[in-house]
């Protein structure tokens, strides 16, 4: 049998040659690498954009429903407050009762020591320890003010007495105008129980 035999007369730089494209190890696997890492990266970002969609979404549902609730929550508010207002009025009305007592023995010896032409205006007690008495009055005579303290330092309810302020505010009639303090005595019993506070209280008296 005869073979054929095939010869290209074509010269050199005219022959057409089949190659093959073959690339290294080297090249390959850093390249997998890449598209591995590329893919991962969009499939991540995808997942990403999935996630700020759906809390974008749940905080629109909250916002709607707070919306909702915001009259409910503002009348909760408003019963919150009035009951809070209501209990301070319960708790100032059970101390005046409890207070009712001291008031009387207190009023009976800041009235009762007053020197002859002199009369209280106002009585209001202090918040502190121990509680202070803060008396106005007027006098028509100016030693009656000294004697108006040394009367109230006999006092058993009272411990300490001061002369805040004194002056005249008619010079026709001759009346002075004076403020004194005057300290409780914590160790005597002006009241039903003695563990509650004294209370703020205003007196306002008339001439006596």
């Amino acid at each position: 049998m005869i073979e054929r035999i095939e010869i290209n007369l074509l010269p050199a730089e005219y022959r057409f040659h089949h190659r093959k494209l073959r690339l290294p190890r080297e090249v390959i696997y850093p390249c997998l690498v890449v598209a591995l890492l590329f893919v991962g990266l969009i499939f991540w970002t995808l997942f990403q954009q999935n996630s700020i969609s759906y809390y974008n979404s749940q905080i629109t549902l909250m916002g709607n429903q707070i919306n909702q609730d915001r009259p409910i929550q503002n009348e909760i508010n408003t019963l919150k407050n009035d009951r809070k207002t209501i209990q301070e009025k319960i708790k100032a009305l059970e101390r005046i009762n409890v207070n009712r007592e001291k008031w009387v023995k207190l009023m009976e010896e800041l009235s009762g020591r007053l020197p002859p032409y002199t009369w209280l205006i106002a009585v209001k007690e202090e918040n502190s320890t121990p509680p202070l008495l803060s008396i106005e009055a007027r006098t028509f005579a100016f030693p009656d003010v000294a004697n108006y303290m040394s009367n109230l330092k006999e006092s058993v309810y009272i411990s300490v007495v001061d002369l805040t302020n004194i002056e005249q505010i008619d010079s026709k009639q001759n009346i002075y105008k004076f403020y004194i303090t005057c300290t409780i005595n914590p160790d005597v019993n002006l009241s039903i129980d003695q563990s509650e506070s004294f209370a703020s209280n205003n007196v306002e008296g008339g001439r006596l």
